[in-house]
């Protein structure tokens, strides 16, 4: 094991079950030969011998069970990570496997940011949204450009941009929030600069931000899980109509 590499902590795997839980039964639901087709080869280059694979192929098929029993019962998207993560606190013995297998297969467990606190990631998702909302009316200020309405509605853009916001660890919004007070800091500085001056500033200063983030968390911010549930500025939504929505 890489020494000094922040690995999860027992409450984190439990999250980390609960969002691998959500992706496989996601995935398993739209074919289960083509979600095979796509996992086996690389679990065996990784050196996953056959009968580590069939147990890891029953387990995915027993949480597919789960989720499709669970949502039979009427429960909602919310409902069901809780069960889940009851399900998963009862057996802390999946963590002592765990940390046993990543002495075998390093990386299994590395830290790649927190993606189960909804509530957390909602919060930041809403002062992102307005922090951006009036840096946009200052930067029209700046600009000379016309400056939107107190009941305008304000758009992120491009559409890319929001949808990973949404798409969002805690720690990489928090870096996104950290940038974007940033540049509200420069409109409401003293002075007026020039395009060039604002841009390398913003540059600079995305660097430090980037460096603090690999420095704090061990790993860099592209290398983050993607959430299983996206969160926009209305809240947690569903994960299928979401995707359906988006990724038409």
């Amino acid at each position: 094991m890489v020494e000094n590499v922040p690995l999860v902590t027992r409450e984190q795997y439990v999250e980390m079950l609960v969002e691998t839980s959500c992706w496989e039964a996601s995935e398993m639901e739209s074919g289960f030969l083509s979600w095979c087709e796509r996992h086996v080869p690389t679990w065996r280059k990784l050196g996953y011998d056959e009968t580590w694979i069939r147990q890891r192929i029953e387990t995915a098929q027993i949480t597919r069970g789960l989720h499709r029993k669970l949502k039979e019962q009427g429960l909602t998207m919310l409902e069901i990570r809780e069960e889940l993560r009851k399900a998963y606190t009862d057996h802390p013995e999946l963590y002592d496997l765990a940390r046993e297998r990543e002495r075998i297969h390093p990386g299994l467990l590395r830290y790649r940011g927190n993606t189960g606190d909804l509530r957390h990631r909602y919060t930041l998702r809403v002062l992102l949204y307005d922090t951006d909302k009036l840096t946009y009316v200052k930067f029209c200020r700046w600009g000379g450009l016309p400056v939107p309405g107190p009941g305008s509605i304000f758009r992120e853009q491009p559409d890319s941009v929001r949808v990973v916001r949404d798409l969002s660890t805690v720690e990489e919004l928090e870096l996104a929030l950290a940038l974007s007070r940033y540049a509200l800091h420069l409109f409401d500085a003293p002075g007026s600069l020039t395009k060039e001056q604002f841009a390398s500033l913003m540059e600079t200063r995305g660097e430090q931000l980037r460096a603090t983030f690999i420095a704090r968390h061990g790993y860099p911010p592209e290398d983050s899980t993607t959430p299983y549930v996206p969160v926009t500025i209305e809240g947690p939504q569903d994960h299928d109509a979401y995707y359906a929505r988006e990724y038409p």
